[in-house]
C-alpha cells in the first residue's frame, strides 16, 4: 500500500490527492513509497502523518457549517448544520503526537489555541 493510499484510508476527510501529496512531501516522503515495506517509514512517520491530517483538517476546516434549505415547485431539500464538537480533542491528539517527537508543529498548535478569559463583572451604582 502506498503512502498516498494509506493516508486516504486513514481519514474520514475528503482531501484531494494534491493536498495529501503535499502532506506526504512535507515529511520528505514520496506518495508512491510502500508504507509497510519501506524501512524509512517507521511508526514515527506514520504517527506524524496522522497528526498532519488532523492539523490540516482542524486548522483549515470550519468547526461548524450552517444548515441549508432549498425548495422548488413543491420539492424541498434540507441539509442540516454540522458542528465539530471534538475539535479541541483532535487538536490535543495532534499536539500530543507532535510533542512526542518534538516536531515544530507543536509550537504552532500551542500558540494558535485560544484561551477564553473570564472578565469579572462588577456592578456599579
Amino acid at each position: 500500500m502506498t503512502v498516498l493510499e494509506w493516508l486516504k484510508y486513514d481519514s474520514r476527510y475528503t482531501f484531494s490527492d494534491g493536498e495529501l501529496t503535499k502532506i506526504i512531501m512535507d515529511r520528505r516522503l514520496e506518495p508512491s513509497d510502500d508504507v509497510y515495506n519501506n524501512p524509512s517509514i517507521t511508526d514515527r512517520e506514520r504517527e506524524l502523518l496522522s497528526a498532519d491530517l488532523i492539523f490540516t483538517a482542524v486548522i483549515l476546516s470550519p468547526s461548524s457549517t450552517k444548515s441549508l434549505s432549498q425548495s422548488h415547485n413543491g420539492y424541498q431539500k434540507v441539509v442540516g448544520s454540522e458542528t465539530d464538537v471534538f475539535q479541541s480533542k483532535k487538536i490535543d491528539i495532534a499536539l500530543g503526537i507532535y510533542k512526542k517527537y518534538d516536531d515544530e508543529k507543536a509550537k504552532i498548535l500551542e500558540n494558535s489555541v485560544k484561551k477564553i478569559k473570564c472578565i469579572p463583572i462588577i456592578d456599579v451604582d
